[in-house]
């Protein structure tokens, strides 16, 4: 079963109605680096979920794992969010057999692959 880590950007509950195994960035520190938050889920090859742009530069520059969840709905309530994330994680699941980058947007869903040195 997949592992994913939520950003500190995103409600711990995020993860209470979705499948997989979800741990939140405040489970290692208050406010813990990015760069810490990268490294321990390249270690565990774990799926970061994330609002934060940071992560993505991270996967275009040194690739994956770990794998990035892009949550990218703009500035709306947590309740919201939460429901948009559910209403297409059957599908952001899916994708992340194929993929390294799902980008979940208010209309849509888009998937990215990264290889670096093929």
């Amino acid at each position: 079963m997949r592992t994913f880590l939520i950003d500190q950007n995103l409600p711990a509950r995020l993860g209470e109605s979705l499948s997989g195994v979800f741990r939140h960035a405040q489970e290692f520190g208050k406010q813990p680096s990015d760069t810490e938050l990268w490294t321990k889920a390249r270690e565990a090859d774990w799926t970061i979920v994330t609002r934060d742009v940071d992560f993505f530069d991270r996967l275009a520059v040194m690739g994956a794992p770990p794998k990035v969840v892009w949550i990218r709905l703009g500035n709306i309530r947590r309740r919201d969010l939460c429901a948009k994330v559910e209403q297409h994680w059957a599908q952001i699941c899916e994708l992340l057999d194929q993929y390294d980058l799902i980008s979940v947007f208010p209309d849509r869903v888009e998937a990215v692959s990264f290889s670096l040195g093929n």
